[in-house]
């Protein structure tokens, strides 16, 4: 038997013997779902609660590691806090001033001088009333001291007046030889020498002074040391050396242990006292004086005498010495 030709090209219905099964697409997958739940929540809130305490913690641990400038400027003392504001001192006692000062935890230099005010009297204070001070603020109190220079020098000049009086009634009984009292009641001439003190191992403001009295001027440097500041660590000359009198003489002054800051002495020859003073502590030093001889009524006053000298330095907090002119004529 024989298949009858046909005309037409096979199609998928002769080939697979029908069309193929429909199946339909898969369906989209689900959208997720954003809302928050409970438990998101829950761990949301246990987060920032957890960094809130961080947060608070580093606030308390390293809120003090910032300078405070509060107490720089402001202690504490009492009732509440008291401005550190330089009061007026001059008129009371030391030791009513000292008590003052110690409110600020400041200890004051104190610079004898001899005065017609009871001992123990301040007469001058640096800096003056209302500046600002800091616990590094150096304050000086001028203080009057014992009349014992006072004393002899009113001695002297009581012994002249009784040489003078007979000097005015001796031409009553004797010819004019009297004249000559005259010339021997005139000061006695300066020694033309002086013997060196020991003041090694000694303060500065002590040895400046036993070295005025033997008649020597001071010269000071300042050395590193391990000693406190203002030891004597060394003197240029031996004990007992003589030298001409007025003469000056090198000690060397420890700088103090540690590295202390340098500042610069400025030149105050020529300058009323008080004005070296104010001076002499705005450079952060502190000014120690003595009196010195002079011959002339216009340096009466002033100083005339400094050392270290003007535009050296020194440590600070150190002492400055000079000389302030007293007219003998």
């Amino acid at each position: 038997m024989t298949e009858s030709p046909t005309d037409s090209w096979p199609t998928i219905d002769t080939i697979h013997g029908g069309p193929p099964a429909y199946a339909p697409p898969p369906p989209p997958p689900p959208e997720p779902d954003r809302r928050f739940g409970l438990g998101m929540l829950l761990a949301l809130a246990a987060i920032a609660l957890a960094a809130a305490g961080v947060a608070i913690a580093y606030f308390l641990t390293h809120r003090d590691n910032s300078p405070d400038v509060t107490t720089t400027f402001v202690t504490t003392s009492g009732t509440g806090a008291v401005g550190k504001t330089m009061p007026r001192l001059t008129g009371e006692t030391l030791d009513a001033a000292k008590a003052k000062l110690a409110a600020f935890d400041i200890r004051p230099a104190v610079t004898p001088q001899t005065s017609n005010a009871p001992a123990g009297t301040v007469l001058a204070q640096a800096p003056e009333v209302g500046a600002t001070l800091t616990r590094r603020t150096p304050v000086t109190l001028v203080v009057a001291q014992a009349k014992e220079q006072a004393t002899t020098s009113t001695q002297a000049t009581t012994t002249g007046a009784t040489t003078t009086a007979p000097t005015t009634t001796a031409p009553t009984t004797t010819s004019p030889t009297t004249t000559s009292p005259t010339t021997t009641a005139s000061a006695p001439p300066p020694p033309s020498t002086a013997t060196v003190p020991d003041v090694s191992s000694t303060t500065e403001a002590a040895a400046v002074q036993s070295l005025n009295r033997a008649g020597i001027v001071a010269s000071l440097a300042f050395v590193p040391g391990s000693d406190p500041l203002g030891t004597v660590e060394v003197q240029a000359k031996q004990s007992g050396t003589t030298v001409p009198y007025h003469s000056h003489m090198q000690i060397n002054i420890s700088s103090g242990p540690g590295d202390k800051p340098k500042e610069r002495v400025p030149n105050v020859i020529g300058r009323p006292l008080q004005q070296a003073l104010s001076s002499i502590n705005g450079a952060r030093l502190r000014l120690l004086y003595l009196k010195f001889p002079v011959t002339s009524r216009g340096q009466a006053g002033k100083i005339v005498q400094q050392s270290p000298l003007g535009g050296a330095q020194a440590p600070q907090n150190a002492q400055v010495v000079v000389y302030l002119g007293a007219f003998s004529g």
